[in-house]
C-alpha cells in the first residue's frame, strides 16, 4: 500500500453508504473486500480507497439485484483484466440475464395488476 493513501475507518464508510458496520464486516468475511491488517483485534477496521470502491460496487450491485455471487464474480473480472474481451462478455452476459429476469417480472406483475383490476371491477358491478 501506497504511504501516503488515505485509509478509511469502518465508520465513516457505514455513514458514507448508510449501512451497518456488520455488513461490512460480513463482507469481509465472504471475501469480497479486505480491510488493513490490524495490530489489535480491537483496533478499528480501515480500508484503502480500493476496497471503499469494492464496497461501492457491491452496494450498486445489490441495488441492481445481483446476488453476491455474481456481483464479486464481476467485480474481479473487471479488476483482473478491465478491458479484456472475455471479462467484459461474462459482464454482459450477468446483464443479460438479469435483464430477462426483470422482463419476467414485470410480465408477472402484469398480469396480477390485470387479475387485481378484474376482480375490482367484478366487485364494483356486484356493490352498483
Amino acid at each position: 500500500m501506497p504511504e501516503n493513501e488515505k485509509l478509511f475507518p469502518i465508520s465513516e464508510l457505514t455513514n458514507k453508504f448508510d449501512i451497518s458496520s456488520r455488513t461490512i464486516r460480513y463482507y469481509e468475511e465472504i471475501g469480497m473486500i479486505t480491510s488493513e491488517d490490524r495490530d489489535s483485534p480491537t483496533q478499528q477496521r480501515v480500508y484503502t480507497n480500493r476496497q471503499r470502491r469494492r464496497l461501492k460496487m457491491i452496494l450498486r450491485g445489490k441495488k441492481l439485484g445481483f446476488s453476491l455471487q455474481e456481483i464479486k464474480e464481476m467485480i474481479d473480472l473487471y479488476e483482473t483484466n478491465p478491458q479484456g474481451a472475455e471479462e467484459k462478455k461474462r459482464i454482459i452476459q450477468h446483464a443479460d440475464s438479469k435483464l430477462q429476469e426483470l422482463d419476467e417480472q414485470i410480465h408477472q406483475l402484469q398480469l396480477l395488476k390485470q387479475e387485481i383490476q378484474t376482480y375490482k371491477q367484478k366487485y364494483q358491478q356486484e356493490d352498483g
